[in-house]
């Protein structure tokens, strides 16, 4: 048997307690087929499941990590996350450089062309592409509101200019620590794309391994390999067809019965794939997504109401969740339960001596103290997936230990987060992301100019901007733990837990050099089926 670098679950086993110990001990990545063709074959269809439809195919205006894992396939970035997400590693930069603090110069690949679809045809793409695709990322074309990742430029950027057809020179205001990181997380599109449609919504055009064919709402979505892709000999595979597939249980019947090739899955149901899938190899990861529970947000203009608007109302909420049972209950126990807003990212990450203390007795003398010795009543919003549902279901009838009665309202994802972004809710279990650089887990959501969420604390932004100016490494992580402890302490937010992700292959998927870490977990450019 092959090994490669991953954690792996093979269900080649006989007994619950071999399981148990595949999934504490192996550290490599293995494949369970017997026999492996030695070398990558080309062809073929793979067929993978997309839970929920795309909101947008607008790399620059998705919100959750499944959209963006998806378009890794059509669109490239300057710079991506190598397997193991300990390193960035080039994708169209060629080399980089650092003058000084305020700038980073990129030179470019040559030869790299968009897709060779109308309007853009296959052209070139130059360093005017990057400096478009930054800036509309940045939310400088178009409205502005639309872009949710503009906080991380907002105000940063000084000048961005393109001396040649290869370098790109960005200067920023100030020294800016995440700004590779950031830039390299937006996709490069073309303008002439945008000035077509409008947006690129339901359409894609960039410059990666595969082509959107097309785009049936409510069934799938078709990828065909480019055939003019700067990286040679890739991809393997002609095609990728995305089906929808809402339903978890539909799911596994669809995988079991060989109709899908790679899928996520519950942890619920790998006793199921172990039984009736024996040659099956799933791949465990550590997860970037953190599940936490939100008091309403907080602006200027959006003033916080009570009971919320006491701080000793939020530390009761913090407390009367106990975040070790919630993830055993939600997830089985299989992952990690959290501190502050930046999940498996030592050193970044607070240590559990940081952790809020599970306390239902506190959390009713806090009520009490804040005006509410026998409770409220409010509304907890959800999206309507078991992942989501099942851990609301708990976190209410902990909160009902303490006198919060929280009635849980789920809505279809989409509908959720319109509503969301409304800032239209009481309370919600939401899944925050953190993923290109650990100020992801405080600027967009917590920061002066935050875009996924509001909350007001005029010291947090200090610090927070203190933290991007901070270009010594060791300074920055301080600066990190401190901003996280204030938020802790402030308790707009309590931070669960994140999940291991577990991801589901048929054995004639060859997925040796697949990019499965949670920012590209769809990213199909090096996989090769064994069988047609």
């Amino acid at each position: 048997m092959k090994q490669f670098k991953k954690e792996t679950l093979s269900f080649k086993v006989s007994s619950l307690l071999t399981f148990c110990l595949l999934i504490m001990c192996i550290i490599s990545f293995g494949l369970t087929t017997t026999s492996v063709a030695a070398e990558p074959q080309r062809g073929g269809t793979i067929y993978a499941r997309f839970a929920a439809e795309p909101r947008t195919l607008d790399p620059h205006m998705v919100t959750t990590t499944e959209e963006d894992g998806l378009l890794c396939n059509l669109y490239n970035r300057l710079m991506r996350w190598n397997k193991d997400m300990s390193k960035l590693e080039p994708d169209l930069v060629e080399s980089l450089s650092r003058p000084d603090d305020r700038t980073l110069v990129i030179k470019l690949r040559k030869g790299v062309h968009f897709h060779n679809v109308p309007p853009v045809n296959g052209r070139e793409l130059t360093s005017e592409d990057v400096k478009y695709s930054i800036e509309r990322a940045a939310g400088m074309h178009g409205k502005k509101q639309r872009f949710m990742a503009r906080s991380r430029f907002e105000g940063k950027i000084e000048s961005i200019t393109t001396p040649d057809k290869y370098t790109v020179i960005f200067k920023t205001k100030e020294p800016y620590a995440p700004f590779l990181r950031y830039a390299s997380a937006s996709a490069i599109v073309a303008r002439e794309a945008v000035d077509k449609f409008g947006d690129l919504g339901r359409r894609a055009i960039g410059t990666g391994p595969f082509i959107l064919k097309d785009y049936l709402k409510g069934s799938h979505l078709t990828l065909v390999r480019n055939p003019n892709y700067f990286k040679k000999g890739l991809p393997y595979l002609d095609k990728i067809i995305f089906k929808f597939i809402p339903s978890s249980a539909a799911n596994m019947s669809a995988f079991l019965a060989g109709k899908i090739d790679n899928t996520q899955v519950y942890f619920f149901q790998l006793a199921t794939i172990e039984k009736e899938a024996p040659t099956a190899t799933v791949v465990k990861q550590k997860g970037n997504l953190t599940w936490v529970l939100r008091v309403p947000p907080v602006t200027d203009t959006h003033p916080l109401k009570p009971p919320f608007d006491s701080k000793k109302v939020r530390q009761a909420i913090s407390m009367a969740i106990d975040k070790a049972k919630l993830l055993k209950v939600a997830w089985g126990g299989y992952g990690t339960v959290q501190v502050g807003s930046i999940p498996n990212r030592p050193p970044y990450s607070l240590p559990a001596s940081d952790q809020v203390e599970y306390n239902p007795e506190k959390a009713r003398k806090y009520l009490a103290e804040a005006g509410y010795p026998n409770g409220f009543t409010t509304e907890l919003l959800t999206w309507n997936q078991p992942y989501m549902t099942k851990p609301a279901q708990v976190a209410k009838e902990m909160l009902k230990e303490v006198g919060i009665n929280a009635e849980i309202k789920a809505l279809p994802m989409a509908q959720y987060f319109t509503r969301v972004y409304k800032y239209d809710y009481d309370m919600s279990l939401h899944i925050m992301a953190c993923s290109d650089d650990p100020d992801h887990g405080l600027t967009p959501t917590f920061g002066r100019n935050s875009t996924y969420y509001k909350w007001k604390n005029e010291e947090i932004w200090d610090l927070i901007e203190n933290e991007s100016k901070t270009m010594d490494p060791k300074k920055r992580v301080a600066v990190i733990r401190e901003v996280q402890r204030k938020l802790v302490d402030d308790a707009p937010v309590t931070f669960l837990y994140t999940t291991n992700i577990f991801t589901a292959f048929q054995p004639r998927v060859f997925p040796k050099d697949t990019y499965l870490n949670p920012f590209q977990m769809f990213l199909f450019e090096q996989t090769w089926l064994t069988k047609k």
